[in-house]
């Protein structure tokens, strides 16, 4: 669902499923006879694009759009990351911004399922975010008023040691994203709710901070993919991911074979293929890869591998 404060393009038909698959296939299977066939990464589209994120206006999504793009495009926010990235399937923007993985909670499990499950998107660039979580309150409250803490469960992770030690009766409610705990404590106007969400919520909700950095260690980043439609670039840029489908010990001799090949793997995050015990999707960060490279390891491995896209990290 998207939020109110955005608006969005006429929506245009959503490209073919097969036809998608069908391209993905084509990339590896030409490039298992040794021809870079893949086309370079396509240039970021600024002025006047239309970026879909995790609303509402605030969060840390919103924030690293802000980063990557800077102040070239129409940021609209959405109330989830599927209809975020349902927007950018069906042609009503660009790019679509979802996090991925944090350095306190880790891989976020339900939009990396959704980058899985959506064939006819590839990554088209990365931010890397540092996160200082914050409570946030009504001004005039004190601690001591709190019985209720609203926030995403990545907030929820990366706060959780101030909360058990300072709060610790506190309910702690989870909520669609940082932004949408602080909009609540703002339409409550209830001074025994607390919200974690970032400074920048302060100001937009009319709210104060209460405790700042609050997070479990100084050293809190989340990493963001921009997403597009379309086929998939594999060449030129310092990182490339992908999502390779077999067994842990399939993944283990495609590690070996990249480590073989000179590549660095970045990031590995496992997700259950769903088919039966034992059989994984895992999406694979990994260093700069060129296009005679990826056809070798893919040539190589026994799993079904459909490449993401290169792009840089901002």
């Amino acid at each position: 669902m998207q939020y109110k404060d955005g608006n969005l393009p006429m929506a245009r038909k959503t490209a073919s499923l097969i036809l998608a698959v069908v391209l993905a296939l084509s990339v590896i299977s030409c490039g298992r006879n040794g021809e870079a066939v893949a086309p370079a990464p396509s240039a970021i589209e600024r002025d006047g694009a239309v970026v879909s994120y995790l609303g509402p206006r605030g969060t840390y999504t919103q924030e690293a759009c802000e980063r990557f793009f800077g102040d070239g495009p129409e940021l609209v926010p959405f109330e989830t990351v599927p209809d975020a990235v349902t927007a950018l399937v069906e042609g009503d923007s660009k790019y679509a911004v979802i996090p991925v993985e944090n350095t306190i909670g880790g891989a976020v499990t339900d939009y990396i399922d959704t980058l899985i499950s959506n064939r006819s998107v590839s990554v088209a660039g990365e931010v890397e975010l540092p996160i200082n979580q914050n409570l946030l309150v009504l001004p005039g409250t004190v601690l001591s008023d709190i019985r209720k803490v609203y926030s995403h469960k990545q907030g929820i992770a990366q706060g959780n040691e101030w909360l058990s030690v300072n709060l610790p009766e506190a309910e702690v409610i989870e909520v669609s994203s940082t932004a949408e705990g602080a909009r609540r404590v703002s339409e409550e106007q209830d001074r025994s709710c607390a919200a974690i969400a970032s400074a920048g919520c302060a100001d937009v909700y009319g709210l104060e901070i209460l405790a700042p950095a609050i997070q479990n260690n100084d050293k809190n980043v989340t990493r963001f993919y921009v997403l597009k439609s379309g086929e998939a670039g594999i060449y030129g840029s310092a990182r490339t991911a992908f999502i390779a489908e077999g067994t842990a010990d399939d993944m283990a001799a495609l590690a070996a074979e990249l480590k073989k090949q000179g590549v660095t793997v970045i990031a590995v995050h496992d997700r259950p293929l769903k088919t039966q015990l034992g059989q994984y999707s895992f999406l694979v960060e990994c260093s700069y890869i060129s296009g005679d490279t990826f056809a070798r390891v893919t040539g190589n491995s026994s799993m079904s591998i459909r490449n993401l896209g290169s792009f840089d990290v901002k």
